[in-house]
């Protein structure tokens, strides 16, 4: 949902070259920024425990003394069909409530520090998994306003990132042009620049950790944690596997901070590998459905001035490539640019 939002700013700022000490500058600013990241989820997660933990224990005594009243009932008195259809719904409400307890008197909160620092950093991220929600009328209230301020600053914060990440590809695409002009054109140099990257992003974002998860998730197969990280970096969220949830688990709260950062850090090598899809005219598709009069449509709200004629022409990122000894044929017409 968010990683798309921002992309035209990234586009931009990702062209721009700074100096050595702008480099620091940014740097520092970085640092402070996920401070304040750091230090908004703890207050999230501190206010969640506030508001929900005591809701939630007093679900998880109202399901105590459910289950000993009906095993009561199981062993001595017997069931009748009404019986068992109100054991089915009480059971169906303590589940939505997120209390479940497992042939002992054991149950797992669900507002603990790790959970819901794990929490916070779903919502204003926008993965949202689900299985964990508020439910108390001060805590959907609170989460509303959390993510009012949370999302902009998340999303302003990985952008910030991003554009920190684009000067080493810059860097790299440099060097790939300045190695292999003589064989490739520059769009051509942009394919193999854009498939290292990926290359980069699938190795780093997906496969290790998916090794790191099936290593921690005694459960998880490597297509289940591929499938994790998959649904979490492209921010669907299903949120039918999620980890740290088994209660066996030593450091689980800890375990769930590390994989917060996780979230963040993969989000970004996922807006960096759309930014530089983006920056490959042929690429970026948006541009079949967009000709350059709208674009100057815009810019003359602002000037006050207007075109006198229609003109095709090519966005600012784009360059003259050399043409290629090629005869295929498409079903469109591709001008400066632009398709017609």
């Amino acid at each position: 949902m968010g990683l798309e939002m921002f992309m035209n700013q990234n586009k931009q700022l990702g062209t721009m070259k700074i100096s050595s000490y702008q480099m620091q500058e940014t740097n520092s600013r970085l640092l402070f920024g996920f401070l304040v990241m750091f230090v908004y989820l703890l207050i999230g997660a501190i206010t969640f425990v506030k508001i929900e933990a005591p809701a939630e224990r007093i679900h998880f005594e109202a399901f105590k003394e459910f289950r000993e009243v009906w095993i009561d009932k199981l062993v001595k008195v017997g069931m009748s069909e009404e019986d068992v259809d109100k054991m089915f719904t009480d059971i169906k409400d303590s589940a939505l409530a997120g209390v479940w307890v497992e042939n002992n008197d054991t149950v797992t909160p669900s507002w603990t520090f790790g959970k819901t620092f794990f929490f916070c950093a779903t919502l204003i991220s926008t993965v949202g998994y689900g299985t964990t929600s508020p439910k108390t009328a001060h805590g959907k209230l609170f989460t509303i306003l959390y993510c009012i301020i949370g999302i902009p600053l998340t999303l302003s914060l990985l952008s910030a990132l991003v554009f920190r990440l684009r000067q080493p590809s810059n860097l790299l695409k440099e060097k790939l042009s300045s190695k292999l002009s003589h064989i490739f054109h520059n769009f051509q140099i942009q394919y193999i620049h854009l498939a290292v990257i990926s290359i980069l992003v699938l190795i780093v974002a997906f496969i290790i950790p998916s090794y790191i998860f099936t290593q921690i998730e005694s459960d998880w197969t490597f297509l289940d944690a591929f499938f994790y990280c998959f649904v979490s970096l492209s921010t669907i969220g299903l949120g039918d596997q999620t980890p740290g949830d088994n209660p066996d688990q030593s450091y689980r709260g800890f375990y769930k901070i590390l994989v917060t950062a996780y979230l963040i850090f993969g989000l970004s090598t996922m807006m960096l590998f759309l930014a530089t899809l983006y920056d490959i005219p042929q690429l970026n598709f948006a541009k079949f459905f967009i000709t350059k009069n709208d674009t100057e449509y815009q810019d003359t709200e602002i000037s006050g001035t207007a075109p006198t004629t229609t003109v095709y022409g090519k966005y600012k990122e784009e360059e003259d490539y050399p043409p290629l000894n090629s005869t295929a044929t498409y079903p469109y017409k591709v001008e400066n640019g632009y398709y017609h």
